[in-house]
């Protein structure tokens, strides 16, 4: 059999062969980036709003600590938390098994290991592998982002329990079965 003498064209031709250009509806968006967004559109997960006061809650967690579930994204590990404690708290040993970031909102904290005092305003990043022990000082409220697990450890180093995504959010579902409060789903991804 001859090979063939023809080639078929693997590229198509593009629709219009006029300049992209911007529409006449006043957006300065030229086809190409308005196919874009539709694209964009179509398969992205849309934007979240979560109004902190309405569609979550604090909820007790260790001594005076209290945890607010802002988002948990089951397909990345990743959940968003507010952790806030009216007194000065200790939080005790633990050891990430991912990043984990912080934007402190009031107050200040630290780590009993390091040298430095989270104020407001300060963004901290905390890389997975290493031990610290979280310290709060009165009314200090922060917004932590963790990626993956937490282990929390006894004095000796040994595995106390862990926190996860799902173990996060039972605690968070358990609380409000508790109080008779119905969970917001919204919070998931």
């Amino acid at each position: 059999m001859a090979p063939s003498t023809t080639t078929p064209d693997l590229v198509p031709e593009p629709v219009s062969k006029l300049p992209d250009r911007p529409k006449e509806d006043g957006s300065a968006l030229v086809e190409s980036e308005r196919s874009e967004l539709a694209f964009v559109d179509k398969y992205s997960a849309p934007d979240v709003y979560i109004n902190g006061e309405n569609d979550t809650l604090w909820f007790p967690w260790i001594g005076p600590i209290e945890l607010k579930p802002m988002r948990m994204e089951n397909r990345t590990g990743t959940f968003v938390v507010g952790l806030r404690s009216k007194v000065a708290a200790s939080l005790g040993k633990h050891r990430h098994r991912g990043t984990v970031t912080a934007v402190t909102m009031s107050g200040e904290w630290g780590y009993k290991e390091y040298d430095w005092v989270a104020r407001p305003g300060d963004w901290v990043c905390e890389n997975p592998g290493v031990i610290h022990t979280l310290s709060v000082e009165d009314n200090t409220d922060i917004v932590f982002t963790i990626s993956g697990s937490i282990e929390f450890l006894n004095d000796d180093d040994s595995l106390k329990f862990t926190l996860d995504i799902f173990s996060f959010a039972k605690l968070y579902y358990d609380h409000c079965k508790e109080k008779g409060i119905k969970p917001n789903d919204a919070l998931w991804h």
